[in-house]
């Protein structure tokens, strides 16, 4: 008999100063060999290096924020000098945060912040002494030196914090000292190779994607060390808060397709950070390591939402083997104010926008079964020839096909048939129009009567199998005509006037 326990999948969350990171234990109940041979389970190895992405989405703040993060308990994947990695021998210590977070030090908004936490127990009985205490446990820290200069003492203050181990409560005394603030792109270039080993940093994957989002002029960087009973979590995280309806924080994206997107239910994660494609690191490549990498969306609304549909499989326990053998989402709440989702890639190795793409809608009474709808990845040639997945051709792409063509069982048969052939090719002319300027010129050119023609589909009354095949036949006959008739009566006439 086998007995599979797994604490892999960590998630992390941040609050306005420090990184509040859980565990979602995943036990497995015990199986047998015979079953597991029989069935071709793979069994999960162990690793102790985990990527994440985590959106969220809070419509009741009207603002978003994307957080991309690195997480090991070896120090052989992310290791912090040799004075800080020395808090796992004093057990007071809760956590150790470095980051540029704005407003990590309220008073001093020019300045990053170096944070420490202590368990309150034991420092006194009035916070006269509790502060004096602290001070002196955290000043012998500090006085090392702390990765950036000008380190400065700011404040303490008491506060209760969700304990790593357990689910329970505990008092800390938080010690914040600031230090010289730097841009999060010059942070990442100088501490991520000091920190991060190179095998991470060489493997792509989420660190690549980390690396782009610390280009944003308002990222922020954080790492956290933070001692538990039989190790250390080590954490590196890039963030960005960011809303296109609060005007004093950056826009998630200039044109807003994101809101626009939101407004309609539609869910693309990976819009977030403006991919069509992400990768898991190489690191997991010769591994079946199911739940090393995690992508989390969380949305809050005032209203009960519910999860309508969803673009790949969906795993509706995490009770066994068998649950993780193929890549989808699990939905920890898929209805309500809170939806909470986390896509696990099983065996796979990438996964497209389209692929993690989901509908959510208003809360009904009846529990709606989240239907499975099968599709390819994402509109190559388009995204390469205007730039962005989020440019406003793209989007409309998106919407015509998940709107309107997908909403019948013949649109939806027309995609399954029309990804394979468009698959077959699209990768290679997307990489051209990459590398040659004039031939991507020439695609958009080429893509104006195709976008010019759909937009009648955004006319139409669709209600039926019929009035689908109807105006989708209707549709390719137009382009028939407009790509390869036209321009055939054109030559002709041409060499009859030579």
């Amino acid at each position: 008999m086998l007995r599979f326990l797994i604490f892999l999948v960590l998630l992390v969350g941040s609050s306005l100063f420090v990184t509040d990171v859980f565990a979602l234990e995943v036990e497995f109940q015990k199986e047998s060999d015979w079953i597991i041979e029989s069935l071709g389970w793979l069994t999960p190895e162990k690793f102790p290096f985990q990527e994440q992405i985590q959106i969220m989405i809070d419509e009741s703040r009207q603002k978003n924020r994307i957080s991309i993060g690195m997480l090991s308990t070896s120090p052989n994947d992310i290791r912090f000098p040799d004075y800080i990695e020395a808090i796992s021998s004093n057990p007071k210590i809760v956590s150790f945060t470095l980051t540029n977070q704005f407003g990590c030090a309220p008073a001093k908004i020019d300045r990053a912040c170096v944070i420490i936490e202590v368990d309150r127990k034991g420092l006194g009985d009035n916070i006269i002494e509790i502060r004096k205490n602290t001070r002196e446990i955290t000043d012998k820290i500090v006085s090392e030196g702390v990765i950036l200069g000008g380190i400065e003492f700011d404040s303490i203050v008491l506060k209760p914090k969700s304990s790593f181990d357990t689910d329970e409560e505990i008092l800390v005394s938080e010690a914040v000292y600031t230090v010289n603030k730097q841009p999060t792109n010059t942070l990442f270039a100088a501490l991520a190779p000091m920190l991060v080993s190179s095998d991470i940093r060489t493997a792509g994957g989420f660190y690549d994607n980390a690396e782009k989002l610390s280009e944003h002029y308002f990222s922020d960087f954080t790492v956290s060390l933070i001692p538990n009973e039989d190790s250390m979590l080590r954490t590196l995280h890039i963030s960005l808060v960011c809303s296109n309806k609060l005007p004093e924080l950056p826009r998630c994206d200039p044109e807003g397709n994101i809101d626009k997107q939101i407004a309609r239910g539609n869910i693309n994660p990976l819009d977030f950070i403006q991919v069509e494609n992400i990768n898991r690191s190489k690191i997991f490549a010769d591994e079946f390591l199911p739940l090393n990498s995690v992508i989390r969306v969380l949305i809050f609304s005032e209203q009960d939402l519910q999860v309508k549909s969803v673009n790949s499989n969906v795993i509706e326990t995490l009770q066994n083997l068998g649950d993780v053998q193929e890549s989808g989402w699990f939905f920890a709440s898929k209805s309500g104010k809170k939806i909470d989702g986390r896509y696990l890639f099983g065996s796979e190795s990438s996964v497209s926008t389209n692929d993690l793409a989901f509908l959510i809608g208003a809360y009904s009474v009846d529990d709606i079964k989240i239907k499975e709808v099968k599709e390819g990845g994402g509109c190559l040639i388009a995204t390469a020839a205007f730039g962005s997945e989020l440019a406003p051709q793209v989007q409309f792409l998106r919407e015509i096909r998940d709107n309107t063509v997908l909403q019948t069982e013949s649109g939806t048969s027309f995609m399954a048939g029309f990804n394979q052939f468009y698959y077959s090719f699209s990768p290679a002319i997307a990489d051209y129009e990459r590398e040659n300027p004039a031939f991507k010129e020439a695609v958009k050119l080429t893509l104006t009567p195709l976008l010019s023609s759909l937009t009648l589909l955004q006319y139409a009354d669709i209600d039926s199998e019929s009035e689908m095949l109807g105006y989708g036949i209707g549709v390719i006959l137009l382009n028939i005509g407009m790509y390869f008739v036209a321009p055939a009566v054109l030559i002709m006439k041409v060499k009859k006037r030579i």
